[in-house]
C-alpha cells in the first residue's frame, strides 16, 4: 500500500507543481509575434546570419537572443517589460510582449533546461 500511496503524492505534487508555472507562459502567439517582429524590429534583429552583439553598441538577432544560456520566455518578457534605453520604445502591450517572446523562443536550436 506504501509504493501506491508514494505514487499518488507524487502525481500530486507533479500536477500541483505544473500549475505553479507563470499564467503567461503559454499566451504567447509566436505567429502574432513574428509580424509585430517583422513590422517593428526586422531592421536591428533579424538581418541574415546576425549573430550576438558584438561590443557594446553591437545588436544582437533574435536567433542569437533566444540561443543564449539559460535564456527563457520569461526573461525576454522582463527585458522588454526594462524599456531598455539603447531600444526604441514601441509601447508594447503585455500581450506584444508575450507574443514577441514567443517568437523569439520559437527560434531557439537548443533545449531549454
Amino acid at each position: 500500500m506504501l509504493p501506491t500511496r508514494a505514487l499518488t503524492v507524487t502525481a500530486v505534487l507533479a500536477l500541483l507543481v505544473a500549475s505553479l508555472q507563470p499564467a503567461w507562459a503559454d499566451v504567447g502567439d509566436a505567429a502574432k509575434g513574428e509580424t509585430l517582429a517583422r513590422t517593428l524590429c526586422a531592421d536591428c534583429h533579424l538581418n541574415p546570419a546576425q549573430g550576438e552583439k558584438q561590443g557594446p553598441m553591437g545588436v544582437p538577432g533574435f536567433v542569437a537572443v533566444a540561443n543564449r544560456p539559460l535564456q527563457t520566455a520569461e526573461g525576454v518578457v522582463e527585458w522588454l517589460e526594462s524599456i531598455p534605453p539603447m531600444m526604441p520604445n514601441h509601447h508594447l502591450t503585455q500581450d506584444e510582449m508575450y507574443d514577441l517572446a514567443a517568437f523569439i523562443m520559437s527560434l531557439r536550436k537548443e533545449p531549454t533546461n
